[in-house]
């Protein structure tokens, strides 16, 4: 095993650390997964008839709103991926030349090399949730632009008038 007095869970806290550094370094806000904008939801959830009704400044602040939150969600699958990426990563280090021992597919291979610690299986269940949780988000950064973007367009026909 690579680091023996550190947990799989250790390291990805670690280089999840360093990576909060870096963005915090290039001007971006401390992270925070628990981010929560009630009036979000509200505009996400809005019938057709209610944006109608909406005037120029109610579009403006739902559009920042949703942008907002749109770069919220992609920052969060941007995070998920690199997690997924290092236990990739990871694994093929610590793995490397051990699946050859192993009978079956390379898959097979892969997986039983995988079972053979506790190191490897636990960074091997990070790679599995994270990318889970990447699953999940997937898309849903670009679904909110365009909810925002609608708002924008209509903010722009209402100003038109």
């Amino acid at each position: 095993m690579e680091e023996q007095n550190n947990t799989p869970v250790d390291r990805l806290k670690r280089i999840d650390k360093l990576l909060d550094e870096y963005e915090v370094k290039i001007g971006l806000e401390e992270f925070s997964e628990e981010k929560t904008i009630p009036e979000v939801n509200k505009y996400l959830n809005m019938s057709r008839e209610q944006i109608e009704k909406l005037d120029i400044e109610e579009c403006a602040e739902a559009a920042i709103l949703l942008g907002g939150f749109s770069f919220h969600l992609q920052r969060c699958y941007n995070r998920e991926v690199a997690r997924v990426n290092w236990a990739t990563n990871t694994l093929k280090k610590i793995i490397s030349g051990r699946e050859q021992q192993y009978s079956g597919s390379w898959d097979s291979q892969f997986h039983q090399a995988v079972k053979e610690d506790k190191y490897t299986d636990g960074i091997f269940q990070i790679k599995n949730y994270a990318q889970q949780r990447a699953d999940r988000l997937t898309f849903l950064a670009t679904s909110v632009k365009s909810v925002c973007d609608l708002f924008v367009n209509l903010q722009r026909a209402k100003a038109m008038k």
